[in-house]
C-alpha cells in the first residue's frame, strides 16, 4: 500500500473513488469495519515541543470497538490523546527508546466519535481529507484509545519499533502501516504515572512539572536579612498552567536544574512562575537567573510585585548569568512576588524557550545616591569610564537608586562608578559626585 499525505492526492483519491464506483455504498462500508482507516495521518509536527510530556488528568470519554460503546479514561501523551493504560506502556516505551537515541512521538492517537465521523464524511463524499479511506463511526480502532500512529517515517523509530515494540505490549494490527500500534496489555503491566497510583492526577516527569514544593506559597519560609537565593522546586516558587506545556532540564540552570514553557503571543498567558518574596521591610536587589543554553526568549517580562505597587522589567533571556532587575522596596507583609508569564508577545511559531528558574534578592546597604556638583548637572555614561557620550544627566541634589557598584575610570581620585535607575534613565556615576542616602 503507498503512503499516502496531503501531499499524494491523486492516488487516495482514485483509490476512494474506485471503491465507491464498484461497489454499492453498503459494500463499500463493510470494506473498513475492521478497524483500519488505510491513511496515515499527516504529521505536520506540531507537537515536536510537547515531546516527552504528558498530563495525567483524566477525562472520560466514549470509547468504541467493533460498534460497541463503552467509557474510556483519556490523558494526554505528547500533546496528544491516548487510553490511560496504553499512554503508560507508550511512556515505558519512549524512554527506553530515548535511552537507545530514538525519538519516539505520538502522531494521532483517541479519536472521538465526531471525528471519525468527520472523517469517514470526507471518505463518502470525497470533499476532505483528500477522500482516504475511513472507517464508519463506531468501528475505527483509534476510538478504542488503545491504537497509536507514531512517527515511524523519523531515522532510526520504524527498525526500533520493530524490534523492540512487542516487549512493551505494542503490535502492528495493520501490517500494510507501519505507522500503526495497538497496545492490548494488561492494566498492571506498568505502573506507569498516570492512573489511579498517582494521587493528584497531574504530572509532567520525563520533562513536565509543576514545581513548587509547597501548595500554597503564599505561607512559605521568609528569607534572612542577608537575602537568598529561590530556586525552581523551592517552596516559595510555584509554576502554573497545564504541566504538558512545561518540560524540566536536568544539568542546566541554577543549582543544575530548570523549567521553561514556550513563549506566546496570546492576550493571556496560559504558564506562568511565581517566586513569593518574606523578606525583612528594606532596599533589596533583585536579580534573575539565565541559562542561555536553554533560554532563548528576548522579551520575558519579569513583574515585581513589591509594597503595594508592581514594576515590569524586560529582559532578552539571550546570555547567560544573574540579570540586575532593579532595586525594589519591600514590606515585611502582604503578597510580594516575581510574576513571569509566557505570553512575551513572542509568536510560538518561533520555537523560543523561556526559562523559569531562580531569582536572587540581596539587601542594600546603599540604597539610594545623592548627587553632589556644586550646581552643574552630572553627566550619566553608558559604561563606567567617560570614554562614550552620555547618555543623560541628574540635576544637583537629586537622590536616585542604586542598581550596583564597580570599579572603572579613575575620576578624581576614585576609580568606583555607580549603576543608577530613574524612570527613564539606566547608567553609569562616577562615584567621586555622590553620596549614600538612606
Amino acid at each position: 500500500m503507498q503512503r499516502m499525505t496531503t501531499n499524494h492526492l491523486r492516488a487516495p483519491r482514485m483509490l476512494a473513488m474506485a471503491a465507491l464506483s464498484l461497489l454499492p455504498t453498503s459494500a463499500c462500508l463493510h470494506e473498513v469495519d475492521e478497524g483500519s482507516d488505510f491513511f496515515e495521518p499527516e504529521d505536520d509536527r506540531s507537537n515536536e515541543a510537547l515531546q516527552g510530556l504528558y498530563d495525567c488528568t483524566e477525562h472520560v470519554d466514549d470509547g468504541y470497538r467493533q460498534g460497541n460503546r463503552f467509557d474510556i479514561s483519556v490523558v494526554t501523551v505528547d500533546g496528544r490523546p491516548a487510553e490511560v493504560d496504553t499512554a503508560n506502556a507508550y511512556i515505558a516505551m519512549q524512554d527506553a527508546a530515548r535511552r537507545d537515541g530514538v525519538s519516539l512521538r505520538i502522531v494521532s492517537g483517541f479519536r472521538t466519535n465526531a471525528q471519525q465521523q468527520y472523517f469517514y464524511g470526507c471518505y463518502v463524499n470525497c470533499n476532505c481529507n483528500s477522500c482516504n479511506i475511513a472507517a464508519r463511526p463506531g468501528h475505527s480502532n483509534h476510538q478504542s484509545g488503545h491504537a497509536l500512529d507514531l512517527n515511524s517515517s523519523d531515522s532510526g523509530v520504524s527498525t526500533w519499533l520493530s524490534r523492540n515494540a512487542a516487549s512493551f505490549g505494542f503490535s502492528r494490527t495493520v501490517p500494510s502501516e507501519p505507522w500503526h500500534w495497538e497496545w492490548w496489555g494488561e492494566d498492571e503491566d506498568y505502573d506507569g504515572p498516570c492512573g489511579d497510583q498517582v494521587s493528584g492526577g497531574g504530572g509532567g516527569g520525563g520533562g513536565g512539572g509543576g514545581g513548587g514544593g509547597d501548595p500554597d506559597p503564599a505561607e512559605c519560609g521568609a528569607l534572612p536579612a542577608s537575602g537568598g537565593v529561590i530556586d525552581d522546586g523551592d517552596a516559595c516558587f510555584v509554576a502554573g498552567g497545564p504541566a504538558q506545556y512545561l518540560r524540566a532540564v536536568e544539568g542546566s540552570g541554577h543549582d543544575g536544574d530548570l523549567l521553561w514553557t514556550g513563549t506566546t503571543n496570546h492576550a493571556a498567558a496560559v504558564n506562568f512562575a511565581e517566586w513569593h518574596i518574606h523578606v525583612p521591610a528594606g532596599r533589596y536587589l533583585v536579580e534573575a537567573y539565565v541559562d542561555a543554553d536553554v533560554a532563548t526568549a528576548r522579551q520575558a517580562t519579569y513583574a515585581v510585585h513589591h509594597a503595594g505597587r508592581v514594576d515590569r522589567v524586560v529582559v532578552a533571556q539571550t546570555s547567560s548569568g544573574w540579570k540586575n532587575l532593579g532595586p525594589f522596596t519591600f514590606a515585611d507583609s502582604g503578597t510580594q512576588k516575581i510574576r513571569v508569564d509566557d505570553n512575551t508577545g513572542e509568536a510560538g511559531s518561533l520555537g523560543r524557550h523561556l526559562a523559569l528558574d531562580a531569582v536572587r534578592v540581596t539587601p542594600q546597604e546603599c540604597p539610594r545616591l545623592e548627587v553632589s556638583t556644586s550646581g552643574a548637572p552630572l553627566n550619566v555614561r553608558p559604561a563606567a569610564n567617560t570614554s562614550r557620550a552620555a547618555i543623560g544627566s541628574l540635576p544637583d541634589g537629586s537622590v536616585v537608586d542604586r542598581r550596583a557598584s564597580a570599579d572603572g575610570q579613575a575620576v578624581s581620585g576614585t576609580t568606583e562608578w555607580h549603576q543608577i535607575q530613574t524612570p527613564s534613565l539606566v547608567g553609569w556615576v562616577s562615584g567621586a559626585y555622590v553620596s549614600c542616602v538612606q
